[in-house]
């Protein structure tokens, strides 16, 4: 998993909060009302950075939260906020977790900025128990030609990874999971770049200011149409 340096910067965590990505914790929230975990659940966030997300967890939703970050300081950062909190560094394509050990994942804004995808997805079925809800949302294409290339680029931000919709689906299944719900939540992407334009005068100034190539205007592969989504899968509920 790449250790994406537009979300280790001042100026993102400025525009979002801890939680670094689109909308805070409303998809969270969602995610896991859907889910309806018990209360003691085994979650792994992957992809935690300073761990907002698995403070969240615990305090709201009353289940046993850990989080996973490739970040060298993010990890750090949150556990000077808040000791004690379970917070581990590691990769989305290597997860430290035995096998069938947790109830459920929360994959946010992760999947488009991992190596592998499919190897990430791999050791997501692996870690999670018999019928356990894998909880995604992330950038996607909406461009109306089904988008499979991924940029070459180094991945500083989710546009960079984003792909289709059916290939994402595609990706998620052959992994072996079962879709249970995808819901469009774009209109939290849009709310976010209205944001930052407020804040920067234009998308384009931002990327200046963080010291980052705009997608919009390199030559390289992005994601066109930008969506953002949210994905509940579910692990077979027999051992494998």
């Amino acid at each position: 998993m790449t250790v994406c340096r537009l979300y280790d910067h001042p100026e993102m965590h400025a525009a979002t909060g801890e939680t670094i990505r689109p909308g805070g914790l409303t998809l969270t929230d969602r995610a896991m009302r859907l889910c309806n975990f018990s209360r003691g659940a085994r979650i792994l966030d992957v992809g935690c950075g300073m761990g907002a997300t698995v403070a969240h967890l615990q305090q709201e939703f009353h289940i046993r939260a850990v989080g996973l970050d490739p970040s060298p300081s993010l990890p750090t950062q949150g556990t000077r906020l808040r000791p004690g909190l379970p917070l581990l560094r590691g990769r989305a394509e290597a997860l430290p977790v035995g096998n069938r050990k947790m109830d459920g994942m929360i994959c946010e804004c992760v999947l488009s900025l991992v190596e592998d995808p499919p190897r990430a997805l791999s050791e997501y079925y692996r870690v999670l128990s018999p019928g356990g809800r894998l909880m995604l949302s992330d950038i996607y294409s909406k461009a109306f030609e089904v988008q499979t290339m991924i940029s070459k680029r180094a991945k500083t931000s989710c546009l960079d990874g984003a792909v289709s919709r059916k290939s994402i689906i595609e990706m998620v299944s052959s992994a072996g999971f079962r879709i249970l719900l995808w819901e469009d939540h774009t209109r939290l992407l849009a709310e976010l770049a209205a944001r930052l334009i407020f804040e920067h005068g234009s998308l384009a100034d931002f990327w200046q200011r963080i010291g980052l190539p705009s997608p919009e205007t390199s030559d390289e592969t992005v994601c066109s149409k930008p969506g953002y989504y949210l994905m509940i899968a579910q692990k077979g509920e027999t051992n494998e």
